[in-house]
């Protein structure tokens, strides 16, 4: 890697770590604007900052600006380096992950396969990238429910990722994935298992690089809620919402987590604090998704059925 990329990323990392997600965005966004007045449209530093840009605006939900962003990052990318090389797969690997999250499956899966043949013809078959690929494909199949190749794929991508210690994170959130299919297919054995080892391997992760530590938490808080360990189930909702906001600010996946909280403050009777956790995620809800998605419909009717009973 060059010395400018080298010094963009250290500054990427720098905002991350001190900085807002706003100010964050402005950041990458000041970068687009730097290369463009200098008169240079297809560098390698312009295709990292489309493709970071596209990365977190699909974190913080923001789809469409999301797949924008990749879109310019794949066209650049093959104009400067080719459609035949790491650098694009990677771009497509990303864009198909925003096309998953928008349930456009056909599409996400046609990407994911693209990128594995590209890393394979590249050499890359005991890569992390390869593996990584692997698991993202797992989802689309775990999805649309077709679990037996999902958890081929994700099987596969373990057995890659637990010869790379250093890819600890990474080795965690694979082991969340397999707790969701394995729950799916009815194992709730291994699946309880692989939520622990998840869990365990998140610990190990520095503060900074938990940024899908609070998927594990709520999965685990769901399992606790179901064995009527509310107050526990509680206290992992709190700390996997502080996770999500921590990195992604209150995007759907915080409204989620609000909206499972509810339940567990409901069923210890707290019917002050539930109805403060349905609210808050019914305005995320409204604020990302509209006023006349389903998502958002069910949880404001809920709500006013809370506030009534509650009187």
């Amino acid at each position: 890697m060059s010395k400018l990329m080298d010094e963009f990323y250290n500054d990427l990392d720098r905002c991350y770590a001190e900085c807002s997600l706003e100010s964050t965005e402005q950041f990458l966004l000041d970068s687009v604007n730097s290369k463009r007045a200098e008169g240079d449209e297809e560098s390698e530093k312009l295709i990292a900052v489309y493709n970071e840009l596209g990365s977190l605006y699909r974190g913080t939900s923001r789809y469409s600006k999301s797949l924008e962003a990749f879109e310019k990052a794949k066209e650049l990318a093959a104009r400067v380096f080719g459609e035949n090389c790491t650098e694009y797969a990677t771009i497509l690997n990303n864009m198909a992950g925003t096309y998953r999250l928008i349930k456009e499956y056909d599409t996400a899966a046609e990407l994911f396969q693209k990128t594995l043949e590209i890393y394979k013809s590249e050499g890359m078959r005991n890569n992390y990238v390869y593996a990584s690929a692997l698991n993202n494909l797992s989802l689309v199949y775990q999805e649309t429910k077709q679990y037996g190749k999902a958890i081929v794929y994700l099987e596969d991508a373990l057995a890659l990722i637990e010869s790379m210690p250093e890819h600890r994170q990474e080795i965690a959130i694979t082991y969340s994935n397999l707790t969701a299919l394995y729950h799916a297919s009815g194992d709730e054995e291994k699946a309880m298992s692989c939520l622990e080892r998840a869990i365990r391997e998140y610990e190990k992760c520095p503060e900074d690089e938990r940024s899908h530590y609070a998927a594990a938490l709520n999965s685990l808080a769901g399992y606790l809620y179901a064995e009527g360990k509310c107050e526990r189930a509680i206290e992992l909702y709190l700390k996997s919402a502080g996770y999500t906001k921590r990195f992604f600010g209150e995007n759907i996946e915080y409204g989620i987590t609000c909206q499972n909280m509810r339940w567990a403050y409901e069923k210890l009777g707290k019917h002050d604090e539930a109805i403060a956790s349905l609210k808050k995620a019914a305005e995320i809800y409204e604020r990302i998704l509209g006023p006349d998605n389903d998502r958002t419909r069910n949880a404001e009717d809920d709500l006013a059925r809370l506030e009534k009973e509650a009187g």
